[in-house]
């Protein structure tokens, strides 16, 4: 029992990693992600070109991911899409298995003891910190090849053959798995140069020999990166990943640290983290040198300013940093517990309680997670549950245009296409999608992104291609879909909290766009069924999980909110205003405010104007005074 209770704190980080993995799917780019894998499981060749949008067929596509496709598309057939989150679930676990034994190779390196109770603490903090990207995208398996590399290059620090030569398969996995296999490369090739300084510092020919060791892996992998179905173009595809950095400024995730947007508070606490460790290794140098010179400390510790910038360079990078700083961390704490146990006498006797406290610690960022009170408290867009969210994907539709067979061309927002695609392909292709600048050219993404303010634009692209029919999400283009609703040449016969279709008035719709039968001024998509392994897995960890935002008695308030986005004050009042007393909660009054409030300042006629603001004042007066 009692060893038990000493392994008690490193079993909680292991299922911390795991229900943090477990987040309800709404990361589009996983869509068209499961349907290249279906595809190329079908047709048994890898993409090369561009198969699913009709506005770049043909287009030469570079699909580093493809690996990683197929294996996420086997999981679907068997599991459902939700079987990314549990191929997350696994990888978050394997990261913390792997970073427990770094921190302990790392101390040894420096003749180092870091208490379990620090060790936890400094994993804890770096999940709490990266846990935004842990979210069932591709990049999990570059976070998991960092984590191996690291172990492989600090465990046998004399980098004997039979243990670096596992950096080749693994080079080659990685760069079959996602782009960011050049982090591979670049540790390698910092531990290389690592191996060379050492030896010019110290003179150390052993240290010569193990620099000649590396440098001939991190060649050796530079060439087997050619194993792979894009050849040669795989060495020129780091510079390309820098030309999209720069270039395609429209994904948060690529924000640099000068962008407002890259700071978030888990950036926030990234940077914090970083700046103790810059200046916590000068200062410890400053009073044992010896150690710092061997080839594993002079790479390690030229990782971290060199992962220190790269994380500064776009948001998404900030967990390989993260990554490299966790053993510093865990040297940090334990310095720190020595440093109060010499000047604080009842620290000293508090060492007894350590695991105690590691465990209550453990257990509050559990429930924190599970019950959603961590993501709400960072900010998160992410909640907890193996389930696919209803109100960020547009399962409504998905099957509302299935079911009614709509065809022909299609206009789809950036965001929205690619569920379309998972779910309709091949009957559906989209115009613009998620594989970015893969796939379409600078100038047609510059060309999308300006419809934002000049809905004219749409109507260009319309004469163009001839849409029959638009698929946007209720979020994206606001004032293309107000022209889009006030004005000729589009019908729209569907609206639901996630996306509007928009049915272009012609002889081939006219029995769908007069079928009143089926239109609604504004309905509830039907939930996803989640597979029974998924609600049994979730309950395990949380049997009283509950997705209320997906209640549909919250309909009144979305419907309100849209048709306000609109611009039809009056259709928003009439389908908020009687339900009011059934709803009682503040955003409900608070949106019925802000309706009345917009509508005043569209009228002209100042005695009508007075009478909407007046009511707008009262509403947001009940909302002051709503409980809820």
């Amino acid at each position: 029992m009692q060893d038990f209770l000493k392994r008690l704190p490193r079993l909680l980080c292991y299922l911390v990693a795991m229900v943090l993995g477990m987040k309800q799917l709404r990361e589009p780019d996983v869509w068209w992600q499961l349907l290249s894998g279906r595809w190329m499981l079908e047709h048994g060749q890898v993409t090369h070109t561009d198969v699913f949008s009709y506005t770049m067929a043909g287009h030469p596509w570079v699909n580093v991911k493809w690996l990683y496709e197929i294996i996420i598309a086997l999981l679907d057939k068997v599991m459902g899409p939700e079987g990314v989150i549990l191929l997350q679930c696994l990888v978050n676990i394997a990261i913390v298995g792997l970073l427990f034994r770094t921190i302990k190779d790392l101390a040894q390196l420096l003749n180092r003891n870091i208490s379990e109770f620090q060790s936890v603490l400094a994993i804890l903090l770096l999940l709490a910190t990266i846990e935004y990207r842990m979210a069932g995208r591709p990049e999990m398996m570059s976070h998991l090849f960092c984590a191996v590399y690291l172990f492989l290059l600090l465990r046998k620090p004399e980098a004997s053959f039979k243990h670096i030569i596992w950096l080749l398969p693994f080079q080659c996995l990685w760069a079959n798995m996602h782009e960011g296999y050049p982090v591979g490369l670049v540790m390698m090739g910092t531990f290389t140069g690592g191996s060379a300084i050492s030896y010019l510092l110290t003179k150390e020919s052993l240290y010569l020999k193990q620099a000649g060791r590396l440098g001939l892996v991190f060649i050796a992998s530079i060439f087997i990166i050619l194993l792979n179905p894009n050849g040669f173009i795989l060495w020129k595809q780091p510079f390309e990943i820098y030309r999209q950095v720069w270039a395609n400024k429209y994904t948060t995730e690529l924000y640099s640290w000068s962008d407002t947007a890259y700071w978030t508070v888990q950036a926030r606490w990234h940077v914090a983290v970083l700046v103790v460790v810059l200046m916590y290794w000068p200062l410890k140098m400053r009073t044992a040198r010896k150690p710092f010179y061997t080839p594993a400390m002079v790479a390690y510790l030229l990782l971290i300013p060199l992962f220190g910038y790269l994380s500064l360079t776009a948001n998404r990078n900030i967990p390989f940093s993260q990554i490299i700083l966790l053993p510093s961390v865990a040297l940090i704490l334990s310095d720190f517990a020595v440093f109060l146990r010499a000047r604080w006498t009842p620290f000293a006797g508090m060492s007894k309680y350590a695991t105690f406290i590691a465990v209550i610690i453990g257990l509050l960022f559990y429930v924190s997670v599970v019950s959603n009170t961590f993501y709400k408290a960072t900010a998160s867009v992410n909640r907890y549950g193996v389930h696919t969210s209803m109100l960020h994907n547009p399962t409504g539709a998905a099957e509302f245009i299935k079911a009614n067979n709509i065809q022909g061309p299609a206009f789809s927002d950036y965001f929205v296409s690619s569920y379309l695609l998972w779910k309709l392909y091949p009957d559906f292709k989209s115009y613009i999608d998620l594989r970015d600048l893969d796939v379409f050219p600078v100038s047609f993404f510059d060309d999308y992104f300006k419809m934002y303010q000049q809905p004219s634009l749409f109507r260009t692209a319309d004469d163009k291609y001839r849409f029959n029919y638009v698929v946007l999400s209720t979020s994206q283009l606001p004032a293309t879909q107000h022209d889009l609703y006030w004005n000729k040449g589009f019908y729209m016969i569907y609206a639901d909290p996630v996306s509007v279709i928009f049915l272009r008035e012609n002889d081939l719709n006219k029995a769908l766009n007069s079928n009143t039968a089926i239109q609604k001024p504004f309905t509830w998509p039907v939930a996803s069924e989640d597979p029974a392994w998924a609600t049994a897995i979730t309950k395990l960890f949380n049997p009283f999980v509950s997705y209320s935002d997906e209640d549909e008695g919250n309909l009144p308030i979305y419907a309100a909110m849209f048709y306000n986005q609109l611009q039809d004050y009056p259709q928003a009042i009439n389908l908020l205003k009687p339900h009011l007393a059934d709803l009682d909660n503040k955003k409900a009054y608070l949106t019925m405010s802000q309706v009345y409030n917009d509508y005043a300042k569209a009228v002209k006629d100042p005695a009508k104007k007075q009478q909407l603001g007046d009511s707008a004042n009262m509403y947001m007066q009940q909302a002051a005074e709503s409980g809820r």
